[in-house]
């Protein structure tokens, strides 16, 4: 007898038995794949497997083999990293033309795509003279020619696989990094690679695979020379005709290593919910305490040290900070405030400078904004009044408007994102979830050429100061949501910035949380020497953290006033 509130193990909840005019063809499809690769093992001579694997001829194509794939996987990563890079992230004219081409050795038959080369890279091809009277080389029945043809038809999983991974990444934490300073090779190789490395090894374990199994392409542009252009496929071809025995144990051989690279990609390949890393920013579910411990709590208990899977601190762990050692007085908000670690390094000094703001934007957005250093704004309106576009704007990250932007005595409207000294605390935070806390809040200082230890020293410095110092080594999935908020905070103040824009940082808080860090974040706003913005819905927070109110409606300003 079932209990109630149980289900059986499954099936899905409301689901009904699948259709027999269904599961029938499916599981035709099912044999007619598995039918092939049964009668290779059926027909194996298990006894002279062995002996077929080990022979000198065999041995020597694999070594070819694996020489070709691997150059080939080279290649492919040199140059379909960047294309698929491009497809992902640049609007261009022919861009569909270009996915067709990348899509084309996928469905062009090999023995095809064979002669392509050859009238190409051959010697009476297109290139093919000019290579060898400029280079002296020959790649038509080369080993360098195998390598030419692998890379033709393997390529293309690789910039398919990673282009998708790219498009599922969202711009926001590049342009996060770009805000903090970091010009586009580094955002690409410190933010966004790491963070489609998934992607990329699934792509490069394709290519691999395909690229270690090409035939058509390379017997007619390469040829089948015995430890020059024969690889384990081409040997497989020749071993048909006199041996028939051991070229089903080299096929088995081909078979394995196929399999074998699909089962280590266990979903990869197709995306599979379930094989997905979410991070607790985009998603509902509670921040996993490290070890694998109890979840983090988002609340009054949340930012206590953990130890041994509890939360050490109590309701006064939410606090901002250590006695707010800026301000010299003790937390007004909560209960009481937590004790700063015994090690905590002095509280890095505030930022040094006066930068007024003197922004005329146009576009969807369109006014004239003057401030003072060290003031305020606090930017409300319904949605769609162009709240976010502005901060974009300002950020030089939006072709729907243009800001003609001064800050201090610096024209900075023709400078790129990364130069303007402008950085941006998204509503998420967009903390790097590659990197851990202390890591995070270095990035603008190294993406500004600041040394790795001074560069930490003075990362460490500001979380202490945000209260969350004590937290540096954990990466964003193992904070709650106010420990993430604060530790976004301190990246961006770490960062050096000029104008600092945030776009509601404190809406995904709870009430609790919410009045933490607005006090937190209302202490090292008035050390702050340039301009800051915060969007926001909240009347609370524009009236405990503005000196002024900026009301936009349509895009226009309705008010600007204190």
């Amino acid at each position: 007898m079932k209990r109630a509130g149980i289900r059986a193990p499954g099936r899905r909840p409301g689901s009904s038995r699948p259709p027999l005019a269904l599961v029938l063809p499916a599981l035709a499809a099912v044999a007619f794949l598995a039918l092939p690769l049964i009668g290779i093992l059926v027909r194996t001579e298990w006894g002279g497997l062995p002996g077929h694997l080990t022979a000198p001829g065999t041995v020597q194509a694999l070594k070819l083999s694996l020489l070709v794939s691997f150059w080939a996987l080279g290649l492919s990563l040199l140059l379909g990293v960047p294309l698929a890079w491009l497809l992902a992230r640049v609007s261009f004219p022919g861009k569909a033309v270009v996915r067709s081409l990348v899509l084309l050795p996928m469905v062009l038959p090999p023995t095809v795509g064979g002669v392509a080369l050859l009238l190409a890279f051959g010697r009476r091809g297109l290139l093919g003279p000019w290579l060898e009277d400029t280079f002296g080389v020959t790649l038509p029945f080369h080993t360098s020619g195998a390598v030419i043809a692998a890379t033709f038809v393997a390529m293309p999983f690789l910039v398919i696989s990673l282009e998708g991974a790219l498009g599922g990444l969202r711009p926001r934490y590049e342009e996060t990094a770009a805000s903090l300073g970091a010009p586009p090779v580094r955002v690409f190789f410190t933010v966004t690679l790491p963070m489609v490395a998934p992607g990329v090894l699934a792509g490069a374990a394709l290519t691999w695979a395909r690229a270690l199994g090409e035939f058509g392409a390379t017997i007619t542009f390469a040829g089948n020379l015995p430890g020059t252009t024969q690889t384990l496929p081409l040997q497989v071809y020749l071993l048909l005709q006199d041996e028939p025995e051991a070229a089903t144990s080299v096929s088995l051989l081909l078979l394995a290593i196929a399999m074998g690279v699909l089962i280590a990609l266990r979903g990869r390949w197709t995306g599979t919910p379930q094989d997905r890393k979410r991070h607790p920013a985009t998603t509902e579910e509670p921040a996993k305490a490290p070890g694998g411990g109890s979840p983090v709590v988002e609340g009054p208990v949340a930012e206590g040290p953990v130890t041994g899977g509890s939360v050490v601190g109590g309701p006064a762990a939410q606090g901002p900070g250590p006695g707010d050692p800026v301000a010299g007085r003790p937390a007004t908000e909560g209960p009481a405030a937590a004790e700063p670690p015994a090690d905590a390094a002095p509280p890095a000094p505030p930022a040094t400078g006066r930068w007024a703001l003197h922004a005329d934007v146009t576009g969807f957005t369109r006014l004239v904004l003057d401030a003072g250093p060290g003031t305020t704004i606090a930017v409300v309106g319904p949605n769609g009044a162009g709240k976010t576009t502005l901060l974009r704007a300002l950020l030089g990250l939006t072709p729907r408007a243009r800001a003609d932007l001064r800050l201090g005595d610096e024209d900075v409207t023709a400078l790129p994102p990364h130069r303007r000294h402008v950085a941006w605390v998204p509503q998420d935070g967009a903390l790097f979830p590659h990197l851990s806390a202390l890591a995070n809040t270095a990035y603008g200082l190294r993406a500004q050429g600041v040394a790795r230890a001074g560069a930490r020293r003075e990362a460490q410095a500001w979380l202490d100061r945000l209260g969350v110092g004590h937290l540096g080594h954990r990466k964003p999935a193992q904070l709650s949501g106010g420990q993430a908020q604060r530790v976004a905070l301190a990246r961006a103040l770490a960062a050096r910035p000029r104008l600092l824009v945030l776009d509601e940082p404190l809406a995904a808080l709870d009430q609790t949380t919410r009045a933490h860090v607005r006090h937190t974040l209302r202490t090292h706003l008035a050390g702050f020497g340039g301009v800051c913005l915060i969007v926001t819905h909240d009347p609370v927070e524009a009236v405990s953290l503005a000196d002024r109110v900026l009301v936009l409606q349509d895009g226009r300003a309705l008010q600007d006033d204190t």
